[in-house]
C-alpha cells in the first residue's frame, strides 16, 4: 500500500513528499517578522488535512487539522525541536505526532453572555469623554464634563467619581448646573486628589443620582440581547472585546 501523498507549501514554492531534512531547514529559516510566511504540510491535496507552522518572537505556532469533520487544533508557543518533531511525525504518518506539543482547540472561545465584572475604560487625552481618568493614592478616578439634558439650556454637568483599587464605587462630587468654566472646575476637583496619574481604569457598574440626573454605568445586556454596558448621561456604550474603547 502506498503512503499518502504529502505536499509541502512554503513561501518560495512547493515540494512533493518532502524529506525530514528539507522540513528542518525550512522551519529553521522561517523569520519571526510579520508576513514572513509559513511552512505547511497537506495530505492528499485535502486542504482540511494539514499541519502548518509560523515563527513568532516567542516560539513557533502550529495549527493542525485531520479532515473536515475534525476541529482544528493549535499549539503555541512551541520550541523549534518540538515543532520539528510534531511536523516530522505528521509527515511520516505516525499517530503520535500530537505528543510533542500541548495542543488545544483553535476555535475562538465563545463570547460570554454577560459583561465582565470590571469594565475597562481607555484613557485617551484627545477624547472629550475619557481625557481625565486614572489612578490616585486611594484607588481610581473618573472626571467628566457633559451636558445633562435635564437641566436648563446651556447648563452642563461636572462630576468626579472615585473607586477603590478593585473598581468598586466609593464616592462622588457632582455639579449638575455649571454655568461658568466647567473645565476649570473639573481641574480643581482632580487637583484635590493625592498622587494622580492618568491612564486606563477598570471599574464596576454603579449608579448615582444627583438632583434629577442619574450618572451610571449600567449593564444593558437584557435590553440589547447581547453583552453591552451603557454609561449615562455620557450616552456611550462598551462592548466586546472589552478593550476600553466605546461607541456613541
Amino acid at each position: 500500500m502506498s503512503s499518502p501523498r504529502i505536499t509541502l507549501y512554503h513561501r518560495d514554492g512547493t515540494h512533493e513528499q518532502p524529506s525530514g531534512g528539507l522540513l528542518w531547514v525550512l522551519l529553521d529559516q522561517l523569520s519571526d517578522l510579520p508576513g514572513s510566511g509559513s511552512v505547511a504540510l497537506v495530505r492528499d491535496g485535502n486542504d482540511d488535512d494539514f499541519i502548518q507552522a509560523w515563527r513568532l518572537p516567542d516560539g513557533y505556532r502550529l495549527l493542525a487539522q485531520e479532515g473536515q469533520d475534525t476541529p482544528a487544533e493549535l499549539a503555541h508557543p512551541v520550541a523549534f525541536d518540538a515543532a520539528f518533531e510534531a511536523m516530522l511525525a505528521w509527515n511520516l504518518g505516525r499517530g503520535g505526532w500530537r505528543g510533542a506539543c500541548d495542543w488545544r482547540s483553535a476555535a475562538p472561545p465563545p463570547e460570554p453572555d454577560t459583561p465582565p465584572a470590571l469594565i475597562r475604560i481607555e484613557y485617551h487625552p484627545d477624547s472629550m469623554r475619557t481625557d481625565r481618568l486614572g489612578r490616585y493614592a486611594d484607588g481610581q478616578f473618573l472626571a467628566l464634563i457633559t451636558g445633562t439634558r435635564h437641566n436648563a439650556p446651556g447648563a452642563i454637568g461636572v462630576a468626579l467619581f472615585l473607586f477603590d483599587h478593585t473598581g468598586t464605587y466609593v464616592s462622588s462630587r457632582i455639579h449638575n448646573d455649571v454655568l461658568d468654566d466647567a473645565h476649570e472646575l473639573r481641574e480643581q476637583l482632580i487637583a484635590g486628589l493625592p498622587n494622580t496619574a492618568y491612564g486606563d481604569i477598570a471599574i464596576r457598574t454603579f449608579s448615582v443620582q444627583e438632583g434629577d440626573v442619574t450618572w451610571e454605568l449600567v449593564d444593558q445586556t437584557a435590553e440589547h440581547g447581547m453583552p453591552r454596558v451603557g454609561f449615562y448621561p455620557m450616552d456611550i456604550m462598551f462592548s466586546p472585546p472589552w478593550d476600553g474603547t466605546y461607541c456613541t
